[in-house]
Parts: structure tokens; C-alpha cells; sequence
């Protein structure tokens, strides 16, 4: 009977340790996927930001437009930079995986070079949903920030 309890107490932990450190590997993914926004929002390589994205992602920015696919997604990136924006950062505050569907709460800020010279820090609150695709990776399907 101890046997039997100490297999069984050994056969809970070690799926309990699977299922963290396939939780752990989500987070880290999706920590990956807001390094590469931020990254190549600052290299300017807004045609691949785009692709981040689901191609029917929708993004819910602080100007209030609703924009519902990649090609406007990446117009609005790219008007960002035009306007001078840059210095991009995304901190994670909460993440919360169910299955092929991920939710995160995020602080992000930025910098804007205005036409005087002065620069603005904006600030703000971000909640993304992720969807996992079929070759694995994730993507944002939505993004809501303030």
C-alpha cells in the first residue's frame, strides 16, 4: 500500500510539473512574440510586425479606430512612427493560458519626438489575446490599449 501511495503521489507530480512547464513555455513564447512587436516596431520592419497578427486580427488602439485586419494594423504602426513615436515597451503583468488561447494584461510605454523637439512619455494599459497556429507559433488574434 505504501508503494502504491508513492507511485500514485509521484504519477500527480510529475503531470502537475508537465503542465507547468508547458505553461512556462506559453509565457515564454508570448514574451518572445511582445519582444519581436516592440523590436521590429523599431526597426521600422513594419510589413513583418504585421505579421504578428492573425491575418482577421482586431486592434482596439487609444484613438478609438477599430481595425480588423493586418494590412490596417500595420498602417496604424507605421503613422506611429511617422508621427515620431518610438521606444516601444510592452511589461507583462498577468498571463492566463487556456489551451491554444492566450490572455495577457500588460504596461506599455512609448516616446514621441514632437515637431519642437520635446519629447512626450506615454503610458498606458494593454490586453492582447494570443491564438496558437497551426505550425505552433502564437499570434495576436486581439489587442485592446489605452
Amino acid at each position: 500500500m505504501k508503494k502504491f501511495n508513492y507511485m500514485f503521489f509521484i504519477s500527480i507530480l510529475l503531470i502537475s510539473s508537465s503542465g507547468l512547464s508547458a505553461r512556462a513555455d506559453t509565457v515564454s513564447d508570448i514574451e518572445a512574440l511582445n519582444l519581436a512587436l516592440t523590436k521590429t516596431f523599431e526597426s521600422g520592419e513594419l510589413s513583418e510586425m504585421a505579421d504578428l497578427y492573425t491575418h482577421n486580427a482586431v486592434m482596439l488602439p487609444p484613438s478609438s479606430e477599430i481595425l480588423s485586419n493586418q494590412k490596417d494594423i500595420k498602417g496604424y504602426w507605421d503613422n506611429l512612427r511617422k508621427i515620431g513615436v518610438y521606444d516601444y515597451s510592452i511589461y507583462a503583468v498577468n498571463h492566463d493560458i487556456e489551451g491554444d488561447v492566450a490572455y495577457t494584461t500588460a504596461l506599455w510605454e512609448a516616446k514621441r519626438k514632437v515637431t519642437n523637439g520635446d519629447v512626450i512619455t506615454m503610458d498606458g494599459n494593454i490586453s492582447n489575446v494570443y491564438e496558437k497556429q497551426k505550425d505552433g507559433s502564437w499570434k495576436i488574434k486581439l489587442q485592446s490599449w489605452n
